[in-house]
């Protein structure tokens, strides 16, 4: 049963005879009403969540970055693919990351500071610049 339904059978259970009961049978009545009408959620409280879960989301990203880019700048020697460079530097890695994760931080966050060879047919490598 619902909250609308349970406030429906007690104003309907109740019999006006006094302006006490009429006050019950109004005040349920509203609180009817209030149920009935669907909640809405200003376009401006969403747009706050949506910068609120931006800035979390950058603020844990650059968290990351900053832990993650000394690690991968101390195991590149020479040309390496993300590979090579994963299996390098796993151990001192956070435990979920991956090859596919080291590769991004590559190609994002340290692009400026590395040299990447594309060779058709094989897997790209970097190397400090």
């Amino acid at each position: 049963m619902t909250k609308k339904e349970a406030l429906t059978l007690a104003m309907n259970a109740i019999t006006v005879e006094t302006d006490t009961d009429r006050e019950v049978v109004a005040t349920l009545q509203h609180m009817i009403d209030q149920l009935s009408t669907p909640r809405k959620t200003s376009e401006e409280a969403k747009a706050k969540q949506s910068a609120a879960r931006k800035e979390k989301t950058a603020t844990a990203r650059a968290e990351l970055v900053a832990a993650v880019v000394p690690v991968l700048r101390t195991v590149i020697r020479g040309d390496m693919t993300a590979k090579e460079i994963y299996e390098a530097a796993k151990d001192a890695l956070p435990a979920d990351f991956s090859v596919a994760k080291v590769q991004n931080i590559l190609l994002r966050e340290m692009a400026s500071e590395l040299v990447k060879t594309e060779a058709k047919g094989k897997a790209n490598t970097y190397r400090l610049a």
